[in-house]
């Protein structure tokens, strides 16, 4: 063998020597991202298991049962009557009073549903903390009530705002005390005609829908 074919020999080696070295390199550097994108993940999972774990059941929609609508503020009418005197307004004068004027109320526990004439209703709740009345609790008075009319159930909306507004003044009376818009500002025939206005707004909504 001379040394030429020596140095061919030498030559291959190296090259297939290095050919090799490249091919673990290429080899390695492809695994390694895969480890990295592992170990990330790994972590990402926790920090979203930590997130979701500050939230109760409650904070979860379920897509096969969407939880019901709650009235927006668009669809609500409130009154207020408010007395000068703290606790002047007793649970049971309200209760005497709709029941020697023949009106149909119904107890939802701690506050009260009264019964328009054509299927309209409105609720007369109490106007401070917790906003109910709790005889057994001691709360059975206060000095402001909230009558609140919800426009999307009723059958006549002009007609039960009308007969809310009006059973308003009559027992604002009865109290001694003042009729109040929702801002708990006095009522103000401006603010009587915004009122009528979302009424009619509701009804000729549900005209077009029907």
């Amino acid at each position: 063998m001379n040394l030429r074919e020596i140095l061919v020999l030498l030559i291959s080696f190296f090259l297939a020597v290095t050919i090799i070295l490249t091919f673990r390199k290429i080899i390695n550097f492809r695994k390694s991202p895969n480890r990295k994108s592992q170990k990330s993940s790994v972590a990402n999972g926790n920090e979203v298991k930590v997130e979701l774990e500050d939230f109760s059941e409650e904070d979860f929609i379920d897509d096969d049962m969407p939880p019901e609508p709650k009235p927006s503020s668009d669809n609500l009418i409130y009154l207020h009557i408010e007395s000068d005197q703290n606790n002047s307004i007793q649970y049971k004068d309200l209760l005497s009073y709709f029941d020697n004027n023949d009106i149909n109320l119904a107890d939802e526990g701690g506050w009260l549903k009264i019964y328009l004439d054509n299927s309209n209703n409105f609720s007369l709740v109490n106007g401070l903390k917790p906003g109910k009345f709790l005889p057994e609790e001691g709360i059975d008075s206060t000095s402001i009530i909230t009558m609140i009319l919800i426009t999307d159930e009723q059958n006549n909306c002009v007609e039960a705002f009308q007969g809310m507004a009006e059973m308003s003044y009559k027992l604002a009376a009865y109290l001694s005390a003042n009729v109040l818009d929702s801002d708990r500002n006095k009522l103000t025939k401006q603010m009587y005609d915004h009122y009528m206005q979302q009424a009619e707004e509701t009804d000729l909504k549900k005209i077009k829908l029907s």
